[in-house]
């Protein structure tokens, strides 16, 4: 296989200065990239079903105890609340609190601009081809863990 390590590596560098400036934008909010992330997942997800701690590490692929830090950490900070749902004690679904979701609304405006930043220089071709490649990377990854 030709110039895997450079895939690897490029995604890798990729990743990192698209958390650095992620991070670097939401700081002003006092909140971190992932809790940013994760604001947009809820508000999205809970407009059609009840979000649930397992929808997040599904959707992020975290561990449980990961995502439990992060999720008692929002709790903390006022962004979320858990809502019991029936009976069951055991399960609470997440809901986003009015901090988070004015804080959404200013957070949006900051993901579009690294979003355009990101796609400088690009055309519509070659942001559709690259999305079309990292996805087929992802599900290459995904059988081999599966």
């Amino acid at each position: 296989m030709m110039c895997d390590d450079k895939i690897g590596r490029s995604v890798h560098m990729l990743s990192r200065l698209l958390k650095r400036n992620t991070d670097m934008e939401v700081i002003k909010y006092g909140i971190t990239g992932v809790q940013s992330v994760i604001i947009g997942f809820i508000y999205e997800k809970a407009r059609k079903k009840d979000v649930f701690a397992k929808d997040i590490e599904k959707a992020f692929d975290l561990r449980r105890a990961s995502s439990a830090g992060i999720i008692q950490n929002m709790e903390k900070n006022g962004l979320i609340k858990r809502e019991m749902v029936g009976n069951d004690a055991r399960l609470r679904k997440i809901v986003l609190t009015e901090k988070a979701l004015e804080l959404r609304k200013k957070l949006n405006k900051s993901i579009k601009n690294i979003g355009k930043k990101m796609q400088e220089g690009l055309t519509k071709e070659e942001v559709e081809k690259y999305i079309e490649l990292t996805e087929k990377m992802s599900k290459n990854l995904e059988k081999r863990r599966g």
